[in-house]
């Protein structure tokens, strides 16, 4: 449930008042972007189409970890009415910077191609440190949202408020961190992970693919062998690049030919690409990081 902050009504108004129509919502960690941005998907869907796009592949609230997802929401309530997908195939945007930056640029063209008066996008927590700053001030630049919002405690995004305030056209806005955050812990958060795996491969099978047709890119290994493979998380994706599944591969073979994975019901025929990840994960689908990709 989420809890209003009295502040979140000023930025609402100052929303629709000055006809703004993209929100960036950036904040470390356990700041409560996301329960913010939750309300403002919530509220203005209720009057016309919201697009929501969730920028966090550890914590991903609308899809698995490793992607990054967007939604569409309307006067239907907070049942989206579509769901795109990208796969990171890490839950760090550090380790991923330009893929996390393409795929957010390419899930805001999409939100904005299904006819969204409004388009909210909630960072990832990756916000502190130079490097972090610098993540965050180039998807800015990249995506040029019309409002900028950084949820801070202590002021800990100046540098990155400074920048934005030499960018024409983008205005900001800056709130404080609602109280009633509650932080998560290190395991709580594997855990929520691990639970998305669960309920995603819960129904899946094991299939024999045939991939000769479809081209392989992300972290190729320079062979394929059981260590360098079986268990690593690989996404099928379409023309636009956008996920249609996600599985955890077996094994490839017979010169890269066929590809052996654990993977829900899909169409093989819809797939472009498959994308190797850099997880990997055990047979009780819990994260195996003796074998994760420098």
């Amino acid at each position: 449930m989420i809890i209003k902050e009295p502040f979140w009504n000023d930025l609402l108004s100052d929303l629709k008042s000055h006809d703004y129509h993209s929100v960036y919502i950036v904040g470390n960690t356990d700041c409560g972007k996301t329960s913010l941005s939750h309300f403002l998907v919530q509220t203005l869907s209720a009057e016309t189409k919201v697009g929501m796009i969730d920028c966090d592949p550890g914590q991903s609230n609308l899809g698995l970890p490793t992607t990054l997802n967007a939604a569409v929401f309307s006067s239907q309530g907070m049942n989206p009415e579509n769901i795109f997908t990208r796969f990171i195939g890490t839950t760090s945007p550090a380790q991923k910077k330009p893929h996390s930056l393409l795929a957010i640029k390419r899930l805001k063209e999409k939100v904005e191609q299904q006819g969204c008066t409004f388009t909210i996008i909630d960072s990832s927590g990756y916000s502190t440190g130079p490097d972090a700053i610098e993540f965050q001030a180039m998807i800015i630049e990249a995506i040029l949202p019309d409002l900028v919002v950084l949820v801070e405690r202590e002021k800990e995004l100046e540098q990155l408020a400074q920048h934005i305030g030499r960018l024409h056209g983008i205005s900001l806005h800056r709130l404080p961190v609602s109280e009633h955050v509650k932080p998560r812990s290190m395991p709580i958060r594997r855990e929520y992970r691990e639970n998305k795996f669960r309920e995603y491969f819960q129904n899946s099978d094991l299939k024999v693919v045939d991939i000769s047709q479809i081209l392989l890119c992300g972290s190729i290994p320079e062979r394929f062998t059981v260590q360098t493979i079986r268990g690593r998380l690989i996404a099928f994706l379409n023309n636009e690049k956008f996920v249609e599944r996600v599985a955890i591969a077996r094994s490839i073979y017979d010169n890269d030919q066929i590809c052996v994975c654990l993977v829900p019901e899909f169409d093989p025929a819809k797939a472009a690409f498959l994308q190797i990840g850099d997880l990997f994960l055990n047979p009780e689908l819990k994260e195996d990081h003796s074998r994760q990709i420098a």
